[in-house]
């Protein structure tokens, strides 16, 4: 049994007539949550340590707040360590949040700067998203996973991560956070798509879109060599005629079960013992932080969670979305959750010996 720590979201008003009460804030408690769970504790002086977040999308509203990110960077600076916070890049080539330069511009358009964080902000895939670490490992979709290099080439990894729902993994914890969020473009793929990308030869216009934007020259006579292609989708992107076919995109157990697949390359390749996990229960929409708008949040915020077992903390974080007793539970369950698999990503993660379902919470006012 794992130890989660926990400070609500909401805090009691004894004195209404008190307006400077800052020790009410949440940044303030999260100061406190770090320091009594001693998450941190593993981080030696002079470790390299990489704050990973998400920085949301452009025009996305309710990502994490970048002041939330700034303590955590604070209370890690006291070990005397070398930080930068960091995302990678996401499937694709035209759009912004597909580059590393266009990551960070977005970043910045919504709050995240090294001034408001107060480290340096490094995208770990590199400029395009292929900057890996090839793992391999025998598990039962994923042979081989691209750990981000910066990621693989890191002493401790603290996960701060906006804990939300997910359209096709149900929810989006800290495993979601290690395991879609610290691989490169081709694991991405590999996550959300069965069979690499093909070509249908009866709709393409030998346009020549593809072959241009192909950065690994994998298009030959308008067919894929699947022995170049890093599987990033440009050549779909840009295919006007969609002859570029794509499997059916995964959901329930199928995604659920890759994303641990890739999150325990991520682990073994850092090592466990130097992950700490914060899921920050508030503004818990009912999509991930990479769609481009932001619905109103299903449930009153919950609270701030913090451990060292990922299992134990996005098991907890579950529990106490599921307690709320909002109806929206009841529609958002219907209506997500019936393809997705929530319970698969915590059972199978466990399965694979990343931590225990079974947690003691204790918490921290």
């Amino acid at each position: 049994m794992s130890k989660v720590f926990f400070t609500p979201a909401d805090v009691e008003i004894t004195d209404p007539t008190r307006w400077y009460q800052p020790d009410k804030s949440l940044v303030s408690r999260l100061e406190r949550l770090i320091e009594e769970s001693r998450i941190l504790d593993n981080i030696d002086k002079g470790d390299i340590v990489a704050v990973k977040t998400h920085f949301g999308d452009r025009g996305t509203t309710k990502m994490l707040r970048s002041l939330f990110v700034r303590k955590v960077v604070e209370k890690i600076k006291e070990k005397k360590a070398k930080i930068y916070v960091t995302e990678t890049t996401g499937l694709g080539l035209t759009r912004d949040r597909t580059t590393a330069i266009g990551r960070i511009k977005i970043a910045e358009e919504n709050g995240f700067t090294s001034q408001t964080v107060g480290a340096p902000i490094i995208i770990a895939d590199g400029l395009k998203g292929f900057d890996a670490v090839r793992v391999e490992q025998n598990t039962k979709h994923l042979k081989e996973v691209h750990v981000a290099r910066a990621i693989a080439e890191t002493d401790f990894v603290v996960a701060v991560t906006h804990f939300k729902l997910h359209m096709r993994g149900g929810v989006g914890g800290s495993l979601k956070n290690i395991g879609v969020g610290c691989v490169t473009k081709t694991t991405k793929f590999d996550i959300h798509l069965p069979s690499p990308p093909e070509i249908d030869r009866e709709k393409c216009t030998e346009c020549d879109r593809c072959v241009e934007i192909c950065p690994f020259d994998a298009i030959e006579d308008y067919s894929i060599n699947l022995d170049k292609c890093l599987k990033c989708l440009g050549c779909a992107e840009v295919c006007e005629e969609r002859a570029v076919k794509l499997g059916p995109w995964l959901d329930g157990d199928d995604i659920a079960e890759r994303i641990v697949e890739a999150a325990k390359a991520v682990i073994d390749t850092v090592g466990k013992e130097n992950f700490a996990f914060l899921n920050f229960a508030i503004d818990i929409t009912p999509h991930c932080d990479c769609h481009p708008y932001s619905a109103p949040p299903q449930v009153s915020d919950i609270g701030v969670f913090a451990s060292n077992d990922i299992v134990s903390i996005d098991t907890a974080s579950l529990d106490a979305y599921k307690n709320e007793s909002l109806t929206s539970k009841a529609l958002i369950k219907e209506k997500f959750w019936s393809w997705t698999s929530p319970e698969r990503l915590v059972e199978y993660a466990e399965e694979l010996g990343l931590g225990s379902r079974r947690y003691e919470l204790e918490e921290v006012p």
